[in-house]
This record gives structure tokens, C-alpha cells and sequence, in this order.
């Protein structure tokens, strides 16, 4: 899924942080993962609000290469929302990431509503 990271406006020399931030995504992407988590813990360190530096570590920490497992792998990542992670990035998110975030993560949603029920 092709869509664009945000850091805030506000952040101390932020087009390296957003730099990071998509350096993050592609060590996420190439498997990565503690170098991935390196690149997340950065970007939050100097943007403590940054929603896709929570989410990335979130996937991070799962080792879920590509955010589409969410989907297709409910059963084998149902904790990922239970985290405090998941967590943040809801909190931080704004209207546009929170759909994105939901979306990606309904069945892992689903199948946790099933399970409590």
C-alpha cells in the first residue's frame, strides 16, 4: 500500500526525521526488522506523536514485513492490537491514518471481538 508518512510540522528538522521514518518502512519491508525498529525508535524519540513511527514498530516488533499480513494472517498476529504500539499509533493518528490503520487491521479487530465475545 502506497501512501504518505507525516511527522510533525513542528518537528526539529524534519525532513530527516520523515527521511528515518521511510527508512524505517523499507527495513520493515526487506525484513529487517531490528534495524527497522532502530529507524521507529529514532523518529519517535525526536517525535514522540509520529503515528507511522508507532505503527511501524508495532509491525516491527510482530516481524510482519508488509502491513497486508494484518489481513491475510489474522490468527498469527491477533496481539498486535493489544499492544502499546497499536495503541499509540490510534492515539496519534489523525482521521486519514486512523482509516488506514483499521482498515489494515479489521480482521485482526474481527478476531479479537470474536474471542471476547
Amino acid at each position: 500500500m502506497k501512501r504518505e508518512f507525516k511527522v510533525d510540522k513542528l518537528c526539529k528538522d524534519r525532513e530527516s526525521v520523515l527521511n528515518e521514518l521511510k527508512l524505517g518502512y523499507i527495513n520493515l519491508a526487506d525484513g529487517l526488522f531490528p534495524l527497522a525498529r532502530v529507524n521507529f525508535n529514532m523518529v519517535i524519540h525526536a517525535d514522540p506523536t509520529s503515528a507511522d513511527a508507532y505503527w511501524g514498530l508495532m509491525l516491527a516488533n510482530s516481524e510482519i514485513a508488509r502491513e497486508e499480513l494484518l489481513k491475510t494472517s489474522p490468527m498469527q498476529y491477533k496481539d498486535v492490537i493489544k499492544s502499546k504500539e497499536y495503541e499509540n499509533a490510534m492515539e496519534y493518528a489523525d482521521v486519514e491514518q486512523k482509516k488506514i490503520y483499521l482498515e489494515l487491521a479489521s480482521e485482526v479487530i474481527k478476531l479479537n471481538e470474536a474471542e471476547n465475545y
